[in-house]
């Protein structure tokens, strides 16, 4: 027998073991880090206190160094470039020890005194800022391979499965597929793949041959489907093979060992190299796309990867499930109960356990994925001064972050600054994409105290570059979502000294302007993941169409309400449910983890609730929040609580006088606005206008970006006192008192925007 043979049939046996004992699993809930967690310790009730703000004009046409966005730069950086880099007005560079050869890649002495020299000559000779990108290319966390090499056993998994029906007493035949690995399950069950007896589970590890093939016939001609799961390295197909820089295989992030080799061979050599400069001119380590790579890929990058682990075409690809060396035990640990003998419901069915199996499983990948890759980041930061930011893949819609990250608030919550990317210079693009993504990192570091947000910049995924304007007002709309730190793509040696200059003191004045201020969001819209994971089953691509079309939907619904608010200029932050079950109430209401109080909750339609979120969603209402509800609510509790008493309990919330019901997007977000006070008000719908409303101690400033390319006309009522306003445009450095009225609490003023401009208005004492 080979050793792939042995290895097969022996994780089949183990596997079985859990299998046969289904009859014996027991739906219980879990307490501490695993199960129900009251948070990770580092939750602060106490709002940031405003500073009073002078707006200086001088600093807004010359804004600082630390308003200027960040130049991308990878290869060939040496002191020449670093002063064009200053003299074209960007705050630093984001780079790295140089990459070629790539199998030289942090490996040649050289290249690290180069590096030494770099950040030498950037921070102490020219005060800019730095930070460092931690892998060769992307996706992060490989070191360019070097942690395969050193631990092959960390190779991402994949857990596939191959379903076979049969009727009338057929036999049934599944040969181990080509490149696989164990057989983790082979069962049995009367019936279909959608509608099987969980009763009738036949254990089918007798008919697995040396090799993890199977030939099973039943005893009887009734319906029968078998259900195959075998664990498989996840590289063909995914990701890690389809990416824009290099074909190689990729380690699997839910193990701790990954991110503990990964820091071992590049961020202690980066600490020992240039160390000193951490916290002191070095800012942040940026990690990019770093996944559990979810699913196939099927468009060819528009640019040829280098080919480093040539993919096997004859690879089949089949149904796959993230998996890991670990999971099942790791399962087991947080949620209280096997996850084997429950396998064939990740992939199908639609009733109560279905739904709870599939929600403690993204849960649980989710979990394992923030403390052992973001939270190892995170942790090296906090010993070394050295914030850890980047960004995730495919963060738009709430389906893909399913399968490729999970609850990306509690993600983003690891990272010391939250990070995106925005790969459009069209304002209307940026705005559609930003409302789940930038709004998610914002709601994030508004939660749990995190003083920055960053994006990555750049126009990769445009048929056609938008245009110096463009780009000036695709970053206008994030800084609108709540960005503030920007590190640009945008190759500056393709732009004239001219725009370059434009662009730097555009992104820097927005960020002067805002800088020390609080945002004026008086709505929380809840974060629904655990709906989405509940839904899920494993896609074939990362395409809509081939998702289950009840997690696309909820996804869909939860960005059109966002967008719906994002275009009555009414501004919100997301909550998910761990930071609901972290907020309190008292005398004056509702407070979450941040120190914010809302005014209003909005929950757009979900499936599944916690019984615990149940009691706090109860206990704001009591504290007199208003929640506006869309739909009918949750049917399914969370596994061991009872779903009839979630569904009554749910119900009888809606009949109270604060709680408001509504259909729609358009619906709840008009509903939303009834809520509260808006900070801003327009004398018509102007749906392409995003705004922002950042308020100081003494003073306000509000941010106008018209998204159309046509000029919008309109009167602003804004939410704000003082005797002096302001108009400051970014473009050009331009600043003009602006012509007004005072009704009450409100200034009224009548603004015209340009296609794709940005301007902020400012009242002052």
């Amino acid at each position: 027998m080979d050793k792939r043979k042995a290895l097969a049939t022996g994780c089949a046996a183990l596997a079985v073991a859990a299998v046969v004992t289904a009859g014996a699993v027991k739906w219980v809930e879990t307490e501490g880090a695993g199960g129900k967690e009251a948070g990770t310790g580092n939750v602060s009730y106490e709002a940031r206190a405003l500073g009073s703000k002078t707006f200086e004009e001088e600093a807004f046409r010359d804004p600082d160094v630390k308003y200027r966005p960040l130049r991308i730069l990878h290869e060939s950086v040496h002191s020449g470039v670093i002063k064009k880099l200053k003299d074209l007005g960007y705050g630093g560079l984001v780079t790295n020890v140089e990459y070629k050869p790539f199998s030289m890649y942090l490996q040649a002495p050289d290249y690290w005194r180069m590096l030494k020299q770099n950040v030498s000559y950037a921070i102490d000779t020219l005060g800019l800022r730095v930070w460092l990108y931690d892998e060769l290319g992307w996706p992060s966390g490989a070191a360019g391979g070097l942690v395969l090499k050193e631990r092959p056993d960390l190779e991402a998994q994949g857990l596939a499965v191959v379903t076979e029906e049969t009727k009338g007493g057929g036999e049934i035949e599944i040969v181990h597929p080509q490149g696989h690995g164990c057989v983790v399950s082979a069962v049995a069950y009367r019936g279909t793949e959608s509608t099987f007896e969980p009763d009738s589970l036949v254990d089918l590890t007798a008919s697995l041959d040396e090799g993890g093939s199977l030939k099973w016939k039943p005893a009887d001609d009734e319906s029968w489907v078998v259900f195959y799961f075998v664990q498989k390295p996840f590289y063909e197909g995914t990701h890690a093979a389809f990416n824009w820089f290099e074909q190689r295989r990729y380690p699997n992030l839910l193990e701790e060992e990954t991110a503990a080799k990964f820091v071992e061979v590049t961020h202690e050599q980066y600490r020992r190299e240039v160390g000193e400069y951490f916290g002191s001119g070095i800012e942040a380590f940026f990690t990019d796309e770093p996944s559990l790579l979810g699913t196939y890929f099927t468009d060819e990058p528009p640019v040829k990867p280098v080919t480093k682990d040539e993919p096997d075409p004859d690879f089949p690809l089949l149904l796959t499930l993230n998996w890991g060396n670990r999971l099942a035990e790791q399962f087991r640990e947080r949620r209280g109960y096997d996850l084997l003998p429950n396998l064939p419901l990740l992939v199908t069915g639609d009733g109560e356990k279905a739904l709870r199996t599939r929600w403690d499983y993204y849960r649980t990948l989710s979990e394992t994925l923030g403390d052992s890759y973001f939270g190892t980041l995170e942790k090296f930061g906090d010993d070394y001064g050295v914030a850890s930011s980047g960004h995730l893949l495919l963060e738009e819609n709430l389906y893909h972050q399913a399968v490729f990250e999970g609850d990306l608030i509690q993600l983003y919550r690891r990272m010391h600054i939250p990070g995106i990317d925005m790969l459009t210079s069209y304002p209307e693009q940026a705005k559609d994409w930003g409302v789940t993504v930038a709004k998610l990192a914002s709601s994030a570091a508004s939660l749990y105290g995190r003083e920055r947000v960053m994006s990555e910049i750049s126009s990769a995924f445009d048929a056609e570059d938008g245009g110096l304007r463009g780009r000036l007002g695709a970053a206008a709309v994030q800084y609108a979502y709540g960005v503030d730190t920007f590190n640009s793509y945008y190759r500056h040696e393709t732009m004239s000294d001219e725009d370059n200059r434009a662009f730097t003191d555009f992104l820097g004045r927005i960020g002067y302007m805002l800088d020390g201020g609080a945002s004026d969001a008086k709505l929380a819209v809840y974060y629904p993941i655990e709906s989405v994971w509940a839904r899920t089953l494993p896609p074939m691509t990362l395409h809509a169409k081939d998702f289950a079309r009840e997690a696309v939907a909820l996804s869909d619904n939860f960005k059109q309400v966002s967008l719906k608010l994002v275009e009555r200029q009414a501004d919100f932050d997301y909550i998910d449910s761990t930071a609901l079950l972290e907020s309190k109430t008292d005398k004056s209401g509702w407070i979450v983890p941040g120190g914010k109080r809302y005014e209003a909750l909005l929950i757009p339609s979900i499936d599944v609730l916690d019984t615990e979120a149940m009691d706090r969603l109860e206990e704001i209402a009591d504290a007199g929040t208003t929640l506006i509800v869309q739909g009918d609510g949750p049917s399914v509790a969370e596994t061991g609580a009872d779903s009839g008493k979630l569904v009554e309990r749910f119900r009888r919330l809606l009949q109270r006088d604060n709680v408001r019901r509504a259909n729609g997007a358009d619906e709840a977000a008009e509903a939303a606005g009834r809520a509260f006070a808006p900070a801003i008000e327009l004398s018509s719908a102007e749906p392409s206008i995003v705004a922002r409303t950042q308020r100081f101690a003494d003073s306000s400033a509000f941010l106008f970006v018209n998204t159309s390319r046509e000029s919008r006309p309109f009167q602003a009522l804004m939410a704000a006192t003082g005797q002096r306003v302001r108009l400051w445009n970014p473009e050009t450095g331009e600043i003009r008192e602006l012509s007004h009225e005072t009704e009450g609490s409100r200034i009224s003023a009548e603004l015209t925007m340009e296609g794709w401009q940005a301007v902020v208005v400012t009242v002052e004492p």
